[in-house]
């Protein structure tokens, strides 16, 4: 199984064609060569280090919503089996 997580673009390299990203306030550099008419600002999916596909805003709301759900479930999950 692959996963791929939303993230917004904070920074383009163009001549490297890499991007810093922000994964709810972790930054990461990922390649672009996947993908194209990217921008800052704009949420990029992102699977071992490429961005893979340019997201809408309602894309990535959505996206980031059911990672917020699913992080909590399993924090959720950790805390009683403390």
């Amino acid at each position: 199984m692959c996963i791929a997580a939303p993230a917004q673009i904070i920074e383009i390299n163009d001549s490297d064609k890499i991007a810093v990203v922000d994964f709810g306030g972790v930054r990461q550099q990922v390649k672009l060569d996947l993908v194209e008419d990217v921008e800052e600002g704009r949420y990029v999916l992102v699977h071992s280090g490429y961005a893979i596909e340019v997201m809408t805003d309602e894309a990535a709301k959505e996206s980031l919503e059911a990672w917020d759900e699913l992080l909590k479930v399993l924090d959720d999950e950790d805390q009683q089996n403390l």
